[in-house]
This record gives structure tokens, C-alpha cells and sequence, in this order.
């Protein structure tokens, strides 16, 4: 017996003429498993739909039969088969249809037609019509407890289905949408690491939630799942109440309410595209990071109200009722092509996937002529949106810079008068020009505004008191764009301001830690500083000073230094090393490497942290890893694993003694000191 919680498959027609047209629909269609039945009569029409109704019907008005309507069509199909489809409606050359619409359809295309928006329309029309249970997949090695939680989950509304074979859940998972996988951690011969490395990989699965499930409870064994890449840990014996605890939980988390609609195919696998901002970043990171082509038809708009003044004067649930009607608007204007989104107080981010850089501009102005559809409150009046469009290319290194791409093309469309669209462009300038552009911002940062500071957590894996951060700089120009320190360090170092660069940086850390220290939190901020600021007269002097003003004898922050830099001046390192020791600050060594130079480095200098190379870490495994730590360890300082950006690297240093761990994929830099470590921090012993 089929099961009733799912919809039957969603049946589109194609009444025309027009082949090659169809060809493209049908091709573009079969990407979301919908498959599109072509005819050219009434007969046809009747022969395709048969007795179960068709869910979209695209009609040429070219190919209608003499003294027929759209109208009479539908009423027809509605009479035979007690279902009225959704109607597209095709203008073509034909002179008695030209600059023709049809009252009845959901959207008129004039040709010559556009196969990429007839598509994303028919896709909205497939998803509004389907509605289905949130379903749950189980792969569990104990079948009769495996038998237990599709009862449990099913006699709670949701469609639960069970299975067996780990080498079937790809497949199954991309030919039926699914909300959640309910996964046994302990099958046999590593299958369930293999699952979720697949899923983690999969272009379109990639977001969907896992929930392990095991016997142990050990921490070490717990802490597998942010090895392997899950979004929780349920210890068996499982209740029902906390089996549908968690997996209402992971729901309403990704912002999925069973039950919802969704698109039918295997791209509404990941249960929402509503992100939070950290969970988007995290994504983003990723294929900034690892995709090794990320750029084609790629990028993320920003969607911002023009009126601000008017929005300022909502309350947070009026604000929160606005942001989710532009996002179901982009929701409907993108359909499957929108990866993910995120609210933000002024306005939602879309990171979005079309065939071509062109069709990413023409969703986005979709988007800003949709606003007039939106059902606003009579006080709201109209709104318009200012949208900005950040591309992935040129290449980029991280995902801050990438929004803050999209942010800066808004900020430019709103003060050019709102309701438009511009797009993130980066400047062609010959490089002596493009230096002398970066050190006037240099300048100009250094004497009022422009730097930020953010701060990435450092996350223990002993019990520690402490929470830790490294701390960023970041420089922003006067459009909102977000400059790497690749970018204007070279810069700042020609022109002999890495001094004023490093003040700038350790003076707004302290007054962090000095805020921090206020709030009682037991917060220790690591700061980067340069060789060059060590033979800075009066840098000390001034260290130790601010230190007794902000009162911060015991809340010290701990200074990092390149070990390239001080292997060139290890001299003035051996003079204030000591001296910034007896000032109870601690040095962390960064970049360390498995090189002779820096091991002996160890040795002669007091170090109290070694952040191993980023290369490193990618690079080194098993034996050879536990070795390098082992070696730093003897010498003294306690050793942070840098660059963690996927589960593999954490799976790389988990069991090689590193004491901390640091990476986008535990958290990307941000401007609060927000991490959860009691929450989140890895405990192993």
C-alpha cells in the first residue's frame, strides 16, 4: 500500500507546438525530477493527463484548437479529472496573439521565450500545489529498534521510512525529498562516517540534518559527531519523547514546520533555505574554501528596504513579520535556485545558483519588482529594495568578503536613489595606483574610521575556564567592502605602518578585554603583533601602561607573533620576550612548521603556545602529526591545530594531542564574542 503521507508526483504539460522549446523545458525539468508530457491536440491533452489530474499545464495560445480557450481547457480538465492545473501561458509571433495575456494563468512569457524563467515559474507552481509531511529517513544497524522509532515518528504526524542498506541512501535520498536523517553511529566497517562524508559532499544534500544514533556515551565517542560532521547525539535507549524532542528541535532549527510545502525533487532535501547569519557564512566558507570552481553562476544579493527610517519604527515582531515576507518573496522568485538565505535587521541575504551571471542580475530585479506584491501593513505604504549582487569571482578567500561584496553594491543602489539593482564591481587599476588607493585607506582608518576588529574562538580540547579568541583586523572602504589583510598589510609594511597598525589593534583588544573583564567572563584574547613594533621605542612602556589603567593584571592578553618574523629578528624577540613575561603575558609562536629553524626556535625562546601552519595541518596525518606535537609539546608550549575548515581536519588532529583547535568550521571570525563553549567546546578527557 502506498504511503499516504507523500504526494503522488507532480505532472506538467506541454500543449504546443514548439519542440525545441519543449526539448529545453523538458531537459531543465528533469534536473528536478518532474517529468514534462508534450501533445499538440485536446485528444492528447485528455490521453497524457488521464484520471489523476495534472498539477501545471503550459499552453502556446499559438497551438489552441479553433473556438477553444485557455479557459474552456481548464474547465474541461477540471470536469474530467476534478482537478483545475496552475496554467503558463505562451505568446507567440502569431498576430492575433501578440501582446495577448490570459487572465487565468499564473504567468505570461511574449516570445522569444526564456526556458530558464518559464522553468523557476513552473517549479513555484509545483511547490505551492505539493504539500507533504516532513519525512525522516532511518538507517539503523538494530532493525526492530529501527522499527520502534518509524512507529514513534509516524504516530507524531511525519513520514518515517527505514533502511538498511548504507550503500542506498544517496540514491534514495536524491529521489525523494527528505527532512532528516535518523543515522546509527556504530554500523559495521565505518559505513556511517562514508554516509555522512557523502551527504556533507553532495551538491544539493550537503545542508540536510543528521542526528546520530549510539550506545556509547563516552565523550570521546560523542565527540565523533562533530568529527563526522552530524548535528546531533542521542544516547541509545531512545524515549519517544526524546527522539521527537530532538528531531522537532533540528526542525525548528532550519526553520521547517511540519507540515509545509517544498518543491517535490531532490533539492528540498535540505529541510529549509533559512539559515541563521553564522550557519550561511559557515556554508559559504566552505565553497569558497573547497570548491575548486565556485565562481560560475554563483553569488549572494543582499536585500535591503529603502525606507529605513520607516522600518527603524517597527517593533521586533513587526520587524521579524517583514523580513519573512521579502524572504518568501525571494523564495518564490528563485525556487530551486536559491542555495540559502539569512535575516539580518536590515534586510535577508540570498546566495543564489543560475546558469549565468546574467540570469543572477534578472532574478535579482525579479526580486525588486516583486516588492509591489508584497501584503504590507496600510501604515508601510509601499516598499522598494535596494539590491546588491556579490559575485563569487574574482576569487575570494573567505565568505565576509564575499557579503560584504553584496552589502556594498546595496549601500551603492540605495544612495543612488533606491529601488534598483547594482552589482559588486572590483577596481581595474594599474597596481602603483591600486597601492596608493589602499594606503590612503590605511591613513584614513588609522586617524578615524574604517578598521574592525573580529574575533574567531579557539576552542579547547581539555577542560579549560578560559574562552578563547583570536583577534582580526579587518579594513573596510568607504562603500562597505571588507579588504583582506593580504591585501593592505604588503601595503602598510612598504610605507612603515605596521607600528601604528599593531597599536591600533592591541589598543581596541584591551578596551575588549577590559569590557569582557567588566561582564565577569574569563576571556583571553590572543593579539597579533609584528617583529617591527618590538623595536619600537616606547612599545613596552606603553603595553604595561594600558595594562595598570585598564586594570587588567589579571585578565593579560597573550601575544602572537609570526615565526617567520622573529626567526629574522630573533634578536630584539630575546630582549622583550623576558620583559613581556615578567608583565605576565604570554607569547604564542604562529606558523609553526615541522622545519628544523622553528623547532630549535622552541628551545631558545619562551613560548607559551605554537599554532602549527595551516599547511600543516592540511598536509599531515596519523604517526607523522602525533610526532610534530609530541616534539613541540617536550619543549614546552601547548599546541592549536589553525585552518580546521571540514570535518576531515578535525578527523586528521582529533587523536594526535593538539590541546586547541581553531577554524571556520567551528566558527568564522565575527565581530561579537558570542561562541557558546560550554555548548559547543570539544571535551576529551
Amino acid at each position: 500500500m502506498p504511503d499516504a503521507s507523500r504526494p503522488s508526483d507532480p505532472l506538467v504539460c506541454f500543449f504546443g507546438s514548439d519542440l525545441r522549446l519543449w526539448d529545453r523545458l523538458h531537459d531543465r525539468l528533469a534536473e528536478h525530477l518532474i517529468k514534462l508530457r508534450n501533445t499538440d491536440s485536446m485528444s492528447g491533452l485528455m490521453a497524457a493527463v488521464g484520471a489523476r489530474g495534472a498539477t501545471v499545464l503550459i499552453m502556446e495560445l499559438d497551438s489552441l484548437p479553433p473556438g477553444s480557450t485557455a479557459a474552456s481547457i481548464l474547465d474541461r480538465l477540471e470536469r474530467d479529472t476534478g482537478s483545475r492545473p496552475e496554467l503558463v501561458c505562451l505568446v507567440g509571433q502569431a498576430i492575433e496573439h501578440r501582446g495577448e495575456t490570459c487572465p487565468e494563468a499564473v504567468a505570461t512569457f511574449q516570445a522569444p521565450f526564456d526556458a530558464s524563467r518559464i522553468v523557476a515559474r513552473v517549479l513555484d507552481s509545483v511547490a505551492a500545489r505539493t504539500v507533504r509531511l516532513r519525512r525522516v529517513l532511518i538507517v539503523d544497524g538494530l532493525p526492530q529498534e529501527g522499527d520502534e522509532f518509524q512507529a514513534i515518528l509516524r504516530g507524531a504526524g511525519l513520514s518515517a521510512d527505514q533502511m538498511a542498506d548504507p550503500q542506498r541512501v544517496i540514491r534514495v535520498l536524491e529521489q525523494s525529498a527528505t527532512d532528516l536523517v535518523l543515522l546509527d553511529l556504530n554500523l559495521p566497517g565505518g559505513a556511517s562516517r562514508r554516509v555522512t562524508d557523502a551527504i556533507r559532499r553532495h551538491a544539493i544534500l550537503y545542508n540536510l540534518p543528521i542526528l546520530f544514533l549510539s550506545a556509547e556515551t563516552s565523550p570521546e565517542h560523542q565527540g565523533e559527531v562533530l568529527d563526522l560532521g552530524g548535528d546531533k547525539y542521542l544516547a541509545r535507549p531512545v524515549s519517544a519523547e526524546q527522539l521527537l524532542a530532538a528531531v522537532r528541535g533540528r526542525f525548528a532549527e532550519s526553520g521547517a514546520v511540519a507540515p509545509t510545502a517544498g518543491p517535490p525533487a531532490a533539492a528540498s532535501a535540505a529541510a529549509s533555505p533559512l539559515l541563521s547569519q553564522t550557519q550561511l557564512v559557515k556554508r559559504l566558507d566552505h565553497a569558497v574554501i573547497n570548491d575548486p570552481a565556485p565562481a560560475i553562476g554563483q553569488a549572494v544579493l543582499f536585500i535591503r528596504p529603502d525606507d529605513s527610517v520607516l522600518v527603524a519604527t517597527l517593533d521586533a515582531v513587526g520587524l521579524d513579520q517583514l523580513l519573512r515576507l521579502v524572504f518568501e518573496l525571494v523564495c518564490r522568485q528563485a525556487a530551486t535556485r536559491l542555495h540559502a538565505a539569512a535575516l539580518c535587521e536590515d534586510g535577508c541575504y540570498a546566495w543564489v545558483h543560475c546558469g549565468s551571471d546574467a540570469e543572477i542580475i534578472e532574478l535579482a530585479d525579479a526580486i525588486r519588482m516583486g516588492a509591489a506584491s508584497l501584503a504590507l501593513p496600510a501604515r508601510l505604504g509601499r516598499l522598494s529594495f535596494s539590491i546588491g549582487v556579490g559575485f563569487f569571482a574574482p576569487p575570494l578567500d573567505n565568505a565576509l568578503t564575499l557579503i560584504s561584496r553584496a552589502e556594498a553594491a546595496a549601500e551603492q543602489a540605495h544612495n543612488a536613489g533606491g529601488n534598483r539593482v547594482y552589482r559588486h564591481r572590483e577596481p581595474r587599476r594599474p597596481g602603483v595606483v591600486a597601492n596608493a588607493r589602499v594606503l590612503g585607506l590605511l591613513q584614513q582608518a588609522l586617524n578615524g574610521s574604517g578598521f574592525q576588529l573580529v574575533y574567531q574562538p579557539i576552542v579547547s580540547l581539555r577542560t579549560s575556564i578560559h574562552e578563547r579568541y583570536e583577534v582580526l583586523l579587518r579594513l573596510r572602504t568607504p562603500h562597505g567592502e571588507i579588504m583582506p589583510p593580504s591585501t593592505f598589510l604588503p601595503v602598510a609594511a612598504d610605507h612603515g605602518l605596521l607600528p601604528a597598525l599593531d597599536r591600533w589593534v592591541l589598543a581596541g583588544a584591551l578596551a575588549t578585554l577590559h569590557a569582557e573583564r567588566a561582564t565577569g567572563r574569563r576571556t583571553r584574547l590572543m593579539i597579533h603583533q609584528t617583529v617591527v613594533s618590538l623595536a619600537e621605542p616606547g612599545w613596552l612602556k606603553w603595553l604595561r601602561d594600558e595594562i595598570l589603567r585598564l586594570n587588567l593584571i589579571r585578565q593579560r592578553p597573550v601575544l602572537e607573533f609570526n615565526a617567520r618574523d622573529i626567526l629574522a629578528d630573533e634578536g630584539h624577540a630575546r630582549l622583550l620576550f623576558p620583559e613581556l613575561a615578567r608583565l605576565g603575558i604570554d607569547i604564542c609562536l604562529a606558523g609553526v612548521t615541522d622545519s628544523k629553524a622553528d623547532l630549535d626556535l622552541l628551545t631558545r625562546l619562551r613560548i607559551a603556545f605554537a599554532k602549527l601552519a595551516r599547511e600543516l595541518v592540511d598536509r599531515e596525518s596519523g604517526a607523522r602529526l602525533n610526532g610534530l606535537v609530541g616534539r613541540v609539546h617536550k619543549y614546552g608550549p601547548q599546541v592549536i591545530a589553525a585552518g580546521i575548515e571540514d570535518p576531515e581536519a578535525i578527523g586528521r588532529v582529533w587523536s594526535s594531542g593538539v590541546d586547541f583547535i581553531q577554524g571556520n568550521f567551528i566558527q568564522f571570525p565575527e565581530e561579537s564574542l558570542n561562541f557558546q563553549f560550554h555548548q559547543e567546546a570539544v571535551a576529551v578527557g
